[in-house]
């Protein structure tokens, strides 16, 4: 009792805050209840003896300081109580300061302990939280359609995703650590982090180019910059890859097309220029008939040159989705029987016998009706323009389980066979000694074969020579 009052007194006057117990019993229940950063045990305390209660403190919090009180301090007990889990022991009788000493370097030696902990459980935190921030950006990366490549000073790879290996065709990148040069195949791109990964210029930022695969139709589009820590230095590199091959297309096609308007273009510009040159000239003088053939020269060469331009933007409606149509339930022998009406005296004038021979009854379609007097007025006028005297256009029918078919059989000049697999691109005509007076812009079929194709249908030819063509028609069945 005396020995426990001392050290309340002695340690109270040190700002400590005291709790007593008068046994191991009671002590060991404290220790349960409350929180505690040292404890001082006697050995010898009736109940649970000193060596022992270290034990079961120690069980309940492995990090308290305790401090053992003992009358009889020899070198068995002293090793005893370590073995248990004691910090030190205190021999009696000693002094406050002793006491106060001793305290004071267990707590100092408590809090270090919890510091230690708190920061051994803040580094697994955020351990964890790197995991899964790593986890996260690998989610992200993976799932971009654009190849991501990382790579450190050491020219090694540390990071990539399943487009670039697809793109790079990248080997040995089972684990991370493989040199690029083992892995990268594009010499071309190695040079390039090189060049990123020695630079000494800190306001260096990006390098951009195109390369090549193995793959003579495939070009990929590389952006790479250097990554730098908060304080600049030079961490590695990135590298984010774009396959581009169809932006190439498109820019080779829209040359093409753009260098093909310009020549359909400048033909009868120039004949206008050409003919309405003559007549300012003053060539024909009083003759008013030469001037008026002249000028009937430029208005059809006008004329051919508003329908080019007409012809055009159809199909840019077409293709830009601007065209609205408007479906309804169309019945296509009727209107194909007006349109047949219309062209006859045409036919006539060119010495050929347009008929319509319905093998059997069609059903109503669902269709835009003005997309199909387009469609069939170009099929009919063509094959009138380009017949044979004396010759026949016959346009028939056919039914199946889906489509309906429209077949447009003519006696005409035909097609060759290595010109067939064009006839429906921009622009191109057949040109043979008897279709090269034929006016027209090249665009009629492209035109065509858009509208079957936005009503979900298809068409087809056949054709040989002098021998005629079949345009056949198919469009699905009203369901």
């Amino acid at each position: 009792m005396g020995i426990r009052e001392g050290c309340r007194r002695v340690l109270g006057e040190e700002g400590y805050d005291i709790d007593l117990a008068e046994d191991g019993t009671v002590g060991l229940r404290r220790v349960q209840e409350k929180a505690y950063d040292l404890i001082l045990v006697d050995l010898m305390m009736p109940g649970i003896g000193g060596l022992d209660l270290i034990k079961k403190i120690h069980e309940i919090d492995p990090e308290i300081i305790l401090v053992v009180i003992t009358g009889y301090a020899t070198i068995e007990t002293a090793v005893e109580a370590t073995k248990r889990g004691a910090y030190d022991y205190l021999p009696k009788p000693f002094t406050p300061e002793a006491l106060a000493v001793l305290v004071k370097r267990g707590i100092e030696k408590r809090e270090l302990r919890l510091e230690a902990q708190r920061l051994h459980d803040e580094r697994e935190q955020r351990l964890l939280e790197l995991a899964g921030e790593k986890s996260r950006l690998r989610s992200i990366i993976g799932c971009m359609a654009d190849g991501v490549l990382v790579t450190n000073l050491q020219r090694q790879l540390v990071l990539w995703n399943a487009a670039a290996v697809k793109m790079l065709r990248l080997s040995d990148t089972d684990e991370p650590g493989r040199l690029m040069d083992h892995c990268l195949k594009n010499r071309a791109l190695i040079e390039s982090l090189d060049r990123i990964l020695g630079s000494k210029d800190e306001s260096f930022s990006m390098i951009g180019q195109e390369i090549r695969t193995d793959d003579p139709k495939s070009v990929l589009m590389a952006q790479m910059a250097p990554v730098r820590d908060e304080h600049g230095r030079l961490l590695g590199a990135v590298t984010v890859i774009r396959d581009i091959t169809n932006l190439k297309e498109i820019e080779t096609i829209k040359s093409q097309f753009v260098s093909m308007v310009a020549h359909e273009l400048r033909s009868p510009l120039a004949a206008i220029e050409g003919w309405l040159g003559v007549v300012l000239s003053g060539e024909a003088a009083g003759d008013e008939e030469q001037k008026r053939k002249w000028l009937l020269r430029a208005k059809e060469r006008a004329n051919s040159l508003l329908a080019l331009v007409q012809d055009l933007l159809e199909i840019n409606k077409i293709e830009a989705g601007k065209v609205a149509q408007k479906m309804e339930s169309v019945q296509l022998t009727d209107m194909i029987g007006k349109i047949v009406e219309f062209f006859k005296p045409e036919a006539e004038r060119q010495h050929v016998l347009l008929e319509m021979k319905p093998s059997v009854a069609l059903p109503a379609i669902q269709a835009d009706i003005q997309d199909m007097e387009k469609l069939f007025t170009n099929l009919v006028s063509n094959a009138i323009k380009y017949n044979v005297e004396n010759g026949s256009v016959t346009i028939e029918t056919s039914l199946d389980a889906h489509f309906v078919g429209i077949h447009i059989r003519d006696t005409g000049v035909g097609i060759a066979p290595a010109d067939l697999p064009r006839i429906f691109d921009d622009f191109f005509r057949a040109e043979t000694k008897r279709t090269k007076r034929i006016s027209g812009t090249g665009l009629g079929l492209t035109i065509a074969k858009k509208i079957v194709d936005s009503h979900f249908g298809h068409i087809e030819v056949e054709s040989q020579p002098d021998r005629g063509s079949t345009f056949s028609v198919y469009l699905p069945r009203k369901k």
